[in-house]
């Protein structure tokens, strides 16, 4: 297996944020580039460009929006992105990330396997059907999680304070 440290619309991508992101740069990055081997693992071949500008912006409505109701936000941002790259499918980027926490399965396969891999990740690949135990671990290795959960529950509870009857908003049956 042949891990991407890195991808070219993702690095342009988050280049262009740096700023937003600040010290969380290498955790969300990794975060990203770990999503994006997972879901190339499901797929069984290289994630197309639409997936990795997906990648690049599904979760980024954190730091542009600065909130944890963020998904609209970081959908929004495909479109100020994909003519830079020459990505025409506008939709299926913002399908991906507007249903990478949907908890139940959706029937088309890119957005499925987006889906799942986000999952892989956030739950430190407790839940990583198909992919193996092995492959997790080597991608992690790889790509370490860097303080990534603890910046999630850091910022689930300071979200969960001001909101405690909806504290995980991104969350979509």
């Amino acid at each position: 297996m042949q891990i991407r440290d890195s991808h070219p619309i993702v690095d342009g991508v988050l280049d262009r944020h740096r700023r937003e992101i600040g010290d969380a740069l290498p955790v969300y990055r990794n975060h990203v580039l770990r999503c994006l081997n997972y879901q190339q693992l499901l797929l069984g071949e290289a994630v197309p460009d639409v997936a990795a500008l997906a990648w690049a912006v599904h979760d980024l409505g954190i730091w542009t929006a600065g909130s944890w109701d963020y998904l609209d936000a970081s959908a929004d941002l495909v479109a100020g992105h994909a003519a830079e790259f020459g990505i025409d499918d506008v939709e299926t980027a913002r399908r991906m990330v507007l249903e990478h926490h949907r908890l139940r399965s959706v029937d088309d396969r890119l957005t499925e396997t987006f889906r799942i891999a986000d999952r892989i990740d956030l739950t430190h690949g407790l839940l990583r059907r198909p992919v193996t135990q092995a492959e997790v671990r080597a991608v992690v290795a790889h790509l370490p999680y860097a303080g990534f959960h603890a910046f999630l529950a850091r910022q689930a509870a300071r979200y969960a304070l001001t909101h405690p009857t909806r504290p995980m908003p991104m969350v979509r049956w």
